[in-house]
């Protein structure tokens, strides 16, 4: 664990509020944490709004003809998803292996065997989108050597937490602060490296198409899966009552694009990847994380402020 006296006193207070949390929802139990999650969620939406602006614009933008009343309702039940997705994952440290499977019920499992016969590694992606976490955590209690690409917390006593959830179920964890050399031995070795693709690519990304406007998709994961030919399959796990539905869709096959073109691929996999992800979000609004400003870079030439400012 991550000790207290690291970070500022801030932080400290952030991780402690944050574990006591964690241990009431675990000393809750499974249907009463459930519930706990839910009312947090609700409680979310309404006293400590995330990004509401944001959410509330990027949600006009994608779904023009909703009414304001159907968009709100969209962000509470989003806020109320995440709560869920909280409570789930408090009781990590006490879910075995089997649990893990037992609780998901999943969809694509021969893509997964797929990729636990082959030698190489593969990229597995997801978005911020149902319980993202938990589609890691799944694929390692199957037995399939499992590496995520952690994101930058600018609190590292939580970010240190996330961390030792993560191990604990079967996950390793690189981050890019490390360099791409620790990812490429890991694909080298086999490992199903997983990743969330859904954010902000910045200026020197590929603009695609996503929910009617052109968003900018980080392009260093898929043009180093071109570079190295390693096979990419996205996996969403989304609510199902009171369980979770785990989908594993089979690795993209780009027809009409040229294997030994590197650049052509990358854009491929991210054109196809951005499809599979709004395809998905469509079905179910209120599991995708709204609140990021997800279209902030706008193509050249393009003028005039993002949608998603929530001004």
């Amino acid at each position: 664990m991550e000790p207290l006296d690291s970070g500022t006193s801030r932080d400290r207070r952030e991780a402690v509020a944050l574990k006591g949390m964690l241990a009431l929802i675990r000393w809750l139990g499974p249907r009463r944490g459930l519930a706990f999650g839910l009312g947090l969620g609700s409680f979310m939406s309404r006293f400590v709004p995330l990004r509401r602006g944001v959410a509330l614009a990027n949600l006009l933008a994608a779904f023009p003809d909703s009414t304001e009343k159907q968009r709100r309702a969209i962000y509470r039940s989003m806020c109320r998803s995440l709560g869920v997705v909280i409570s789930d994952f408090a009781r990590w440290p006490l879910m075995s292996a089997s649990d893990f499977v037992e609780y998901v019920d999943i969809e694509g499992m021969e893509n997964l065997e797929r990729v636990r016969d082959r030698a190489g590694g593969t990229l597995m992606l997801t978005g911020h989108f149902g319980n993202w976490e938990l589609t890691s955590a799944v694929v390692a209690s199957l037995g399939i050597p499992v590496t995520v690409l952690g994101a930058r917390h600018r609190n590292p006593v939580v970010e240190r937490l996330f961390t030792d959830y993560r191990i604990a179920s079967g996950v390793s964890e690189l981050t890019l602060r490390q360099g791409l050399k620790p990812l490429v031995e890991t694909l080298r070795r086999g490992d199903v490296v997983g990743s969330l693709a859904d954010q902000d690519g910045g200026a020197d990304g590929f603009f695609v198409d996503f929910l009617g406007r052109p968003a900018s998709v980080q392009a260093g994961l898929f043009r180093l899966a071109a570079r190295m030919k390693v096979p990419v399959l996205t996996c969403f796990t989304m609510r199902a009552g009171t369980r979770w539905r785990m989908v594993c869709e089979p690795p993209f096959e780009l027809e009409g694009i040229d294997p030994d073109r590197p650049e052509d691929v990358a854009r491929g996999l991210a054109t196809a990847y951005t499809r599979r992800l709004e395809a998905r979000v469509r079905e179910h609004p209120d599991h995708w994380f709204w609140v990021h400003r997800r279209w902030k870079t706008r193509p050249p030439g393009e003028t005039g402020p993002d949608a998603s400012s929530g001004r």
